[in-house]
């Protein structure tokens, strides 16, 4: 119906947004918390360009410096 294409058009811009913040390829992978060092998994899946943003991901934890963080956040030190 022409009610229910309207409402996919208003909405399409929104989901293609949405679609792009949960791409893993964008993200690359996400650190594995609880360990005693740094390391991000990424998709099994995952390309050249996931493989990228993984190792970009870890740079910046580790320029960041998340695991003594949390670890210092975790113990109240």
């Amino acid at each position: 119906s022409l009610k229910t294409k309207l409402g996919a058009a208003m909405l399409m811009p929104e989901l293609r947004a949405l679609k792009g913040k949960m791409d893993y390829k964008e993200h690359g992978g996400a650190p594995l918390l609880g360990l005693s060092g740094l390391v991000v998994k990424g998709h099994g899946s995952s390309d050249g360009n996931a493989v990228k943003n993984a190792v970009r991901q870890a740079r910046i934890a580790l320029q960041a410096d998340l695991v003594p963080s949390i670890s210092k956040e975790i113990s109240g030190k």
